[in-house]
Formats: structure tokens, C-alpha cells, sequence
């Protein structure tokens, strides 16, 4: 329901939230465009000095082991590939927003989402979904939860302390905020128009449908994603329940599930390393 406090918010959010770099919006659209050239995606990364600066320390930290230092755009793609840079360009876009306005809670948000991004590249194998698509929902998938913690200073102890108590994290948003994270999450995307499946993995993340279809499989796979970040240690607000594997498992078929498990060792061992390297390389 839309009430006056809530409508408040939603433009609060719309007004005060920065939005997302306008170069890494447009390669999300030239994603789905099989004519976009190499030229067309250097000329639009190099327009943007400031995204291009985070596209090159992405490329060359130790999770793409580049064999010599990537130094400018068009390397950047060679190497890469289109694809990967069109997700690397929006996470060095996404890394952007979080330094606008510093907050406690800047640093464990975005390693959450980074820790969502690589986890859905590593398990999108289960589904039809891309790398780098996979990642680049990771990314985005909690930009709603970003958008208040830049509104209210004290997010976390608000939400920290009823997420403690028992209460839902969307539910204490809502009762402090008038809005929860993925209701801000869809307003942002649709208002940057990014494309239609991201607007739905904000809105859905937390409480996939049970009968996954269209949307839903990258839905469920940022779910899985951002349970498996929490599992590792990388929670913006720690839930009061520890996260147990088979919560993460839950989000797949029956018959993928056991390999999951079996596999979440390996997973976890590499994403704790990669955002590591890569946070220290930013």
C-alpha cells in the first residue's frame, strides 16, 4: 500500500540516490543488440573516464589474471570480451555509487554484492543463465538496500536490532521506512532504466516463487547467491540464524542440490580469495 510517508521515500530515492553511470547503462541495453561492435563499446567506455578507470582495475586484479597489464579500453575488450567487460563496466559503476556519500556500512555492502556477483557467475553453470549476466544480477541485486542506507544514516542499527529480535530484514524496513529494500530496489532500476529482468531480481531476491520460470531462474540464482555471501561471513546485516548449506541449496532443482552442497567448499574458498584481491585492487 502507498501511503504519503511512503511516497516521501520513493522520491527521496529518486532525488537523492545517484544514479547509475549512464555508460554502463547503456552497454546493459547493447547487451541484447548482436550488432554492437567493438568500436561502439570503446567509444562509449571511453566518453567516460571515470568508469573506464574502474573497468581497467577490475581487468587487471588477480580474478582475471591478465598475462600482461591491461592500460587501455580497447585492450580491455580484446582480451575480455565484450561480454564480460559490459558486467565489469557496471560493477566498477556499482563501486562508484557506494563512495558518494561514506556510511559504516559501505564496505560490507559491497562486499556482499560482489561476494553475490562472483558466487551466481560460479553456480550459474545449473542453469542457462550467462556468466556474466549471472554477475552483473549479483551486482545490482541489493541496490535497493544502498538507496536507504544513503537516506537513513542509521540503517543499520535500526534494521540491525530488529533483524536480531527475530523480524524479517524487508519487514523491518518496511515498518521503520514505509518501503522495503526490494520496492526501492525496482523504483531505482525502472528509474535508470535498466533492463526489466534486474528490476525483477530487486524485487524478488529475498522470497523467490517456489515455481520458477522466465525471470525466476535468475531470480533464484541471486538468491542462492547472496544466502551463499552470508554463509561466508559477508552480511550487511547478519541474520539471526547462522546459514546453513542446504538453505543455499534449496533455491535448485532436487537433483542439483546435492552437488551444491558438495561444491560450496571449493566456491567459498575461491570467492573469499577473489574479493579480497579484488578489493584491495580498487
Amino acid at each position: 500500500m502507498i501511503t504519503a510517508s511512503n511516497v516521501e521515500i520513493r522520491h527521496r530515492l529518486a532525488v537523492e540516490v545517484p544514479p547509475l553511470r549512464q555508460a554502463a547503462v547503456q552497454l546493459l541495453h547493447l547487451a541484447g543488440d548482436p550488432a554492437a561492435s567493438i568500436a561502439q563499446i570503446v567509444n562509449l567506455l571511453r566518453a567516460d573516464p571515470v568508469l573506464t578507470m574502474g573497468l581497467l582495475q577490475v581487468a587487471n586484479s588477480p580474478l582475471f589474471a591478465a598475462r600482461h597489464e591491461i592500460t587501455n579500453v580497447r585492450q580491455a575488450v580484446t582480451y575480455l570480451g565484450l561480454d564480460l567487460v559490459r558486467s565489469l563496466a557496471v560493477t566498477a559503476a556499482a563501486r562508484g555509487l557506494i563512495g558518494t556519500r561514506p556510511n559504516p556500512l559501505s564496505l560490507p555492502f559491497w562486499r556482499h554484492s560482489l561476494a553475490t556477483a562472483l558466487t551466481c557467475r560460479k553456480m550459474c553453470g545449473v542453469t542457462s543463465i550467462s556468466p556474466e549476466y549471472a554477475h552483473t544480477a549479483g551486482i545490482l541485486h541489493d541496490v535497493g538496500q544502498l538507496g536507504l542506507i544513503h537516506l537513513f544514516p542509521d540503517y543499520g542499527q535500526t534494521i540491525g536490532a530488529s533483524v536480531q529480535r527475530g523480524e524479517s530484514l524487508t519487514d523491518a524496513e518496511s515498518r521503520a521506512f514505509g518501503i522495503d529494500h526490494c520496492q526501492a530496489g525496482r523504483l531505482l532500476l525502472s528509474r535508470w532504466r535498466l533492463p526489466v529482468e534486474l528490476q525483477s531480481v530487486a524485487a524478488g531476491h529475498e522470497c523467490p516463487s517456489s515455481k520458477a520460470t522466465g525471470d525466476g531462474y535468475l531470480i533464484a540464482l541471486v538468491h542462492a547467491g547472496s544466502l551463499a555471501a552470508e554463509f561466508m561471513g559477508f552480511a550487511v546485516i547478519p541474520p539471526p540464524r547462522n546459514v546453513e548449506p542446504r538453505d543455499i541449496a534449496a533455491a535448485f532443482p532436487d537433483e542439483r542440490r546435492q552437488g551444491v552442497v558438495e561444491s560450496l567448499p571449493e566456491l567459498v574458498a575461491s570467492v573469499r580469495q577473489h574479493v579480497n584481491s579484488i578489493e584491495m585492487s580498487l
